[in-house]
């Protein structure tokens, strides 16, 4: 059984992302914990001094949670798969620390959220939540852009720098998620220079372990950046799935560096998700 954290501030980005995963993932077998975080810091040391007991509990604790119980009934009525079971979870703390430690608790295989675009340059792309648990987050997220309607993704993008290992073991996390006999792979490994014959090795190897070669197309690209490489690509495919693996440099920096952040809005139209070195 898989335990995945759907998170939700009950917006419809977050409902819309919560319905991808379920149709995603509708024939496994999944423990669906559904979170809502409510930031302490919204209440003042005056809101608890003034407001009574009663109305201090309808607003922090009794709304979200009547909330929370309409959605898992929600979800519940309108897929009736008995392959997943859910519960419901609140709590008030730092975003990512309270994320971290639901991670812990429930041994969390997947986290699941919506993208919440902010102001102000990645976060455009991505919404400072989402930024938040990508850099905070040691756990596979799936990012679903606001509005994007489910369709089982055929074509999966993995764009990899020398520093990026693929792995049989990743590759099979990533095909729980999308099974190669209903998508194709394209590989894009992005290295300095062509004389990188061990990387490439590597990546054949690990690559005919899982797949046929009509599965995939694999790329060595040398001496161009990756966020140059990744939006011609996304514009010349039909790319509707992408894989980033995030090292302890951050992503965006290799991923964004040197390149106006809207080149890149293809990257929050399409599904995402995030692994971690």
């Amino acid at each position: 059984m898989k335990n995945i954290l759907l998170l939700t501030d009950f917006s419809e980005s977050s409902k819309n992302a919560i319905h991808y995963a379920l149709q995603l993932l509708e024939a496994q077998t999944l423990k669906c914990h559904l979170v809502y975080v409510h930031k302490a810091s919204t209440f003042t040391s005056a809101d608890l001094m003034t407001t009574g007991n009663d109305n201090l509990y309808a607003s922090i604790v009794k709304s979200p949670k009547e909330d929370l119980e309409d959605l898992m009934a929600t979800l519940q009525n309108n897929y009736k798969n008995n392959n997943h079971t859910f519960s419901i979870h609140i709590d008030y703390d730092v975003f990512t620390d309270a994320i971290n430690q639901l991670v812990e608790l429930q041994t969390i295989d997947l986290i699941v959220m919506g993208t919440n675009g902010v102001t102000g340059a990645d976060e455009v792309v991505f919404g400072s939540n989402t930024l938040n648990v990508i850099r905070k987050v040691n756990c596979p997220t799936l990012i679903i852009p606001k509005d994007y309607n489910f369709a089982k993704p055929k074509e999966v993008l993995i764009p990899l720098d020398e520093n990026d290992e693929l792995n049989s073991k990743r590759l099979q996390v990533i095909l729980e998620l999308v099974d190669k006999k209903d998508a194709k792979y394209h590989i894009l490994r992005i290295t300095e220079s062509a004389e990188n014959n061990s990387i490439t090795a590597k990546d054949a190897k690990a690559l005919k372990s899982l797949f046929k070669a009509s599965d995939y197309d694999y790329h060595n690209i040398t001496n161009v950046p990756m966020h140059h490489v990744v939006d011609t690509y996304v514009q010349t495919h039909a790319i509707d799935f992408e894989v980033f693996i995030i090292q302890k440099t951050s992503f965006l920096e290799r991923l964004f560096s040197g390149s106006p952040i809207t080149k890149h809005s293809k990257i929050a139209s399409i599904p995402l998700f995030i692994l971690h070195d």
